[in-house]
């Protein structure tokens, strides 16, 4: 198994089974392997010779395979927190892994960085999970927060002025108008309040009413 630093190492005796010669004594043979050292690019399995020399300088040769694995997962790393503004993003913000990246790292190579969720069109506080994958499929995560806000103030096109008649009484009770005004926000719905508010008796004369548009970041 290949380790923390990528490496892999045997010796001869790890896959000698039993090597003997009629005249030298086992503990007199040299055993000797073809190769010994292995790193990430031999993951797999891997033909080794193994030669057995007697004291008379008698080789002896067999093969065997070596299977190299690594089984130790990557080191994610991400940046603690990110901040952004859906104003200075059309009203979306789409992240990749590159942007929350802080030094993610692998024994032997990362093949896959993910991010979820990667896209937000509200404002609000997301927790975010990094994910890194390495060329043997182990995997490690990490979470982080996301800080989406809205600067951003809706827009509002009011009615016209509007004429009414009173009553007997001389006064006039004002009805809704925030169904006349035409609102829009860059991220969320949009709540559109009057002010003075609807059924209120206002007297002769003209009044000014406001329409005030809300959206859903409290921007006005």
């Amino acid at each position: 198994q290949i380790d923390a630093k990528g490496v892999a190492t045997i010796t001869a005796f790890d896959i000698d089974n039993g090597s003997y010669d009629n005249a030298t004594p086992s503990k007199n043979l040299v055993f000797s392997v073809d190769k010994t050292t292995f790193n990430c690019s031999d993951l797999g399995v891997n033909e080794v010779e193994l030669t057995v020399t007697d004291l008379e300088g008698n080789p002896a040769r067999n093969t065997a395979q070596i299977t190299v694995e690594d089984i130790i997962a990557p080191t994610a790393k991400s940046l603690r927190a990110l901040t952004y503004d859906l104003n200075d993003t059309s009203g979306i913000v789409n992240l990749t892994p590159e942007d929350i990246n802080d030094g993610s790292s692998d024994n032997c190579d990362i093949q896959l960085m993910t991010i979820d969720p990667a896209t937000f069109t509200m404002p609000g506080v997301y927790e975010v999970t990094l994910t890194v994958t390495d060329g043997s499929s182990n995997t490690a995560t990490c979470n982080f927060d996301v800080l989406v806000s809205d600067n951003t103030s809706p827009t509002i096109s009011c009615p016209e002025d509007q004429e009414e008649s009173v009553d007997v009484n001389c006064n006039f009770t004002l009805p809704d108008y925030t169904s006349l005004a035409t609102a829009a926000d860059n991220c969320s719905d949009v709540t559109v309040t009057q002010l003075p508010a609807p059924g209120t008796v206002v007297d002769l004369g003209s009044t000014t009413i406001v329409l005030t548009a809300t959206d859903g970041a409290s921007n006005t």
